[in-house]
């Protein structure tokens, strides 16, 4: 249920606003998720909270993560951009989470943070270049949440 309240924000937030050409209007229109978006949505948002606790702590996790994974976070950058019709539309949603996973963390002490976070770093830290793209980053406990709501 969460999901598809995600789902529907995400598509009222890329809506066309008036005053947008048609042809721009048309290409910023976001369809509904397919699987493979899905993935690497979570995906992103994943390399995104470990890109913040890793600036906000101050180690080098998430330079070490994306070097070791860097094929399968191309594919699911590429995969996002495919999927919001374009670089630009990207980086704005990329932006706004990145946002939204700093301002979880707003008002915390960096070392609370650094410590609540110790755990997921090593995980990261530890985990061997992946096979596949999807075996890169673990689902986040929101999608496994919402996996059995369904």
């Amino acid at each position: 249920m969460k999901r598809l309240v995600l789902i529907a924000a995400l598509c009222a937030a890329m809506a066309p606003q008036p005053g947008w050409a048609a042809e721009k209007a048309r290409a910023a229109r976001v369809e509904c998720y397919s699987q493979s978006a899905i993935e690497a949505e979570q995906a992103i948002r994943f390399l995104t909270d470990v890109m913040v606790v890793s600036s906000t702590c101050q180690d080098t996790v998430y330079a070490e993560f994306r070097l070791r994974n860097r094929d399968p976070i191309l594919a699911y950058q590429k995969a996002m951009i495919a999927h919001f019709h374009g670089a630009p539309a990207f980086d704005r949603w990329n932006t706004v989470i990145a946002n939204q996973a700093s301002s979880k963390h707003a008002g915390q002490p960096s070392q609370l943070v650094c410590q609540q976070s110790a755990d997921r770093s090593r995980l990261n830290a530890a985990q061997r270049r992946p096979r596949r793209a999807s075996a890169a980053i673990p689902p986040s406990p929101a999608a496994d949440s919402s996996a059995m709501n369904k």
